[in-house]
């Protein structure tokens, strides 16, 4: 073996992914579109309207490698999930955080299918989200388990059709409190 073969192999020994299934794509979706919403304004710049099948491959690498990284490296304000899907770290909601998103509202989870929860919106704080919204399960960044349940009220956050891991979950009076204060008291209906 010469010295590329034996870093190769080192790496691959010390991959904690390894093991693990790859990134599906709802998930991949997600991380790429959390890391955006760190850089608003370039985010707005460079968000593409479509993605095409090599963008997702370079997306799924990217993230991948994001998410060693950062765990490697520092614990960034808001920590991707990693490859083994495990619970996030996720600091309170701002202002700017939340008004970075081109979508806000409150809704109810009417049924869960396929991992698909549909929402009644209840109240709109920002853009056009419709009276219905259909959503992939997300994972509760408290418990690392599933996030919405039928008949439960959520407050979600989202940008280009991907809600926000940390600014997404379940209608307290806290997260409810400080989406009232990035956006208002929102529109009923």
């Amino acid at each position: 073996m010469n010295e590329d073969d034996d870093l190769k192999a080192l790496m691959r020994r010390a991959d904690p992914s390894a093991a693990s299934p790859p990134l599906d794509d709802v998930r991949i979706r997600r991380v790429v579109a959390a890391a955006e919403r760190d850089d608003p304004a370039r985010a707005r710049r460079t968000r593409p309207r479509f993605l095409i099948a090599g963008a997702s491959v370079g997306a799924a690498a990217t993230a991948a490698a994001a998410a060693l990284i950062a765990g490697l490296v520092a614990t960034p304000a808001v920590q991707a999930p990693g490859p083994t899907g495990g619970a996030i770290t996720c600091e309170a909601p701002t202002d700017a955080a939340l008004r970075a998103n081109d979508t806000a509202y409150e809704a109810t989870v009417t049924r869960i299918d396929d991992g698909v929860a549909t929402l009644r919106v209840t109240t709109t704080f920002a853009g056009a989200p419709g009276a219905t919204v259909e959503i992939p399960q997300m994972t509760d960044p408290a418990t690392g388990g599933d996030l919405f349940v039928v008949d439960h009220a959520y407050l979600v956050a989202s940008t280009g059709g991907f809600a926000s891991d940390c600014l997404t979950g379940p209608a307290t009076d806290e997260l409810r409190r400080a989406y009232v204060d990035a956006f208002g008291t929102g529109a009923t209906g």
